[in-house]
Order: structure tokens, then sequence, then C-alpha cells
């Protein structure tokens, strides 16, 4: 694979990741779609694959979760830590595709979000998932 092909994809912009086992991963993108959600993205890199020559199930898990918890801080000032996580594994994300996280919250207390979304990848959800996160103030 090229450097070329893992740049910005089109309508997005660079994400400043602050947590460093996403940073393993690789850069992460950001938009907000028609109705003014979040939208991350990420390329399934090599290193991210598995002997299948398809994302390997904890990449997809580990930037489900890092989205969903994204989605349910109200600041980059404050952060969420997973309680509860549930996820389906669709259908395969090939190496060097670029993989969309969708996410909503559905509910919200005070001090917990309820939260679900999909994986999207060349036009096909790849993965389900839903959970529950603790909203934490600094």
């Amino acid at each position: 694979m090229t450097p070329k092909k893992f740049s910005t994809p089109e309508g997005y912009e660079a994400l400043n990741q602050t947590e460093n086992h996403i940073g393993h991963i690789g850069q992460g993108f950001y938009k907000r779609n028609e109705e003014g959600n979040l939208v991350m993205a990420f390329w399934v890199r090599p290193e991210n694959g598995n002997s299948g020559g398809v994302a390997h199930g904890g990449m997809l898990m580990s930037i489900a979760d890092y989205c969903l918890c994204s989605v349910a801080m109200e600041s980059r000032e404050n952060y969420a830590a997973t309680i509860s996580f549930r996820a389906e594994f669709v259908a395969p994300a090939k190496v060097g595709s670029l993989v969309e996280i969708y996410s909503t919250i559905t509910k919200e207390t005070k001090s917990l979000a309820f939260g679900e979304g999909q994986i999207m990848s060349e036009g096909e959800v790849v993965f389900s998932f839903s959970g529950i996160v603790k909203k934490i103030t600094k």
C-alpha cells in the first residue's frame, strides 16, 4: 500500500487522537453527516488485518468503542468509560478499505449514555454494536 492510499478521505478531517491505543491503529478521521452526527473513519492497514486479509475483530471493536465514547462525551475536557459493550461481526472489511463508524446516543442520564452504531465498509455493514458508557468529568 502506498502512503497516498491512507490519506485523508474526501469530506473528512484528521482526528486529533488523545488515546494512545487508538493511535496504534492508525490516523483516524472525522466529519459531521447531514444530521450533524459525528462519523469517524479509519483505514484498515495491513498491520490491522488478520491472516485472512481482513480487519481483525479487535481493531473493529476498539474503534467502535472509541467512537461511542466520543459521541457520549459532552466536551473534550471530559471523558467516558465503557461499562458494557456488545458487538456482532456481520461481514469482513478488507485490508486497504476505509471503515466508517456511525454511532448515536439512544438514551442519556446525568452520568450514563446508552448508544448503538454500525461500521460500514464499501457500502456494506460489517459490524454492529451497542453499549453503555459512564460520563466522567475531570
